[in-house]
């Protein structure tokens, strides 16, 4: 199984199945922040370029989406309808897309393009992987495959650099999974995921690590031993260390 990290950018290649998985883009979020009083600018057309070119790059025919797609709920702003619209729009011309819907998804289906395919938020199996977005209890079938992969997080790392400034970068983690008596096979590991969408993080080595979900708060996930890796492939050692 060739499941591996696109060097420099949160997505992973799955070239056997000629598959490019993306988590949490939360298309919106720039809305959102400006109901609030913020403004940032759109990174909304930016960020479907990235993909754009990530698909070419790895040469995938499938895309692969790991939840929250989009960020506004339940509010649905002009804004975000339309950056989502032209995301599928460019996507859809160029890879067959799927989605497991995250706990931002709602009302993402009715929205999408009818040959966009949406699996149970429970997750699904391609080839030997099994894909949840992280928010809700994966089925067994999920969890019968060789390895998982979930989004939902956000991890990034916070650093000091030599200037004495703090420093946060997305990063992957590598979650050894613990036996329980909800499952009759699990998995050893759970990959999860960085944000595609550059506002998303959460420190794993400075904030409380809640909000994981299910498999991470009924301690099925031994998060202490998660082996930390940057974007460009840098190993950090097991988070109970940093």
């Amino acid at each position: 199984m060739n499941l591996v990290p696109v060097h420099g950018s949160p997505a992973l290649h799955f070239e056997e199945e000629s598959a490019l998985l993306l988590s949490d883009l939360h298309y919106g979020v720039e809305a959102e922040m400006l109901r609030d009083g913020v403004w940032i600018p759109n990174r909304a057309t930016p960020r479907t370029e990235k993909v754009l070119k990530l698909l070419k790059q790895t040469k995938s025919k499938r895309l692969i989406l790991l939840g929250d797609v989009k960020h506004q709920v339940p509010h649905n702003s002009k804004q975000q309808r339309t950056d989502i619209d032209q995301f599928f729009m460019a996507t859809t011309r160029i890879a067959k897309v799927e989605v497991i819907p995250g706990n931002h998804d709602g009302g993402l289906k009715e929205q999408a393009p009818s040959e966009v395919i949406f699996h149970e938020s429970s997750g699904c199996v391609i080839g030997n992987v099994g894909m949840i977005h992280g928010h809700a209890w994966p089925s067994q079938e999920v969890m019968n495959s060789e390895i998982l992969v979930m989004g939902h997080g956000h991890p990034a790392l916070s650093f000091r650099d030599r200037l004495d400034k703090f420093h946060s970068e997305p990063c992957w983690l590598r979650v050894p999974l613990l036996e329980s008596d909800r499952y009759d096979k699990m998995p050893d590991q759970v990959i999860v995921m960085p944000a595609f969408g550059e506002l998303a993080g959460r420190t794993i080595n400075r904030e409380p690590l809640r909000g994981f979900g299910p498999l991470f708060r009924n301690n099925l996930a031994d998060i202490a031993k998660a082996r930390v890796e940057t974007l460009e492939g840098l190993d950090f050692g097991e988070l109970e260390n940093l």
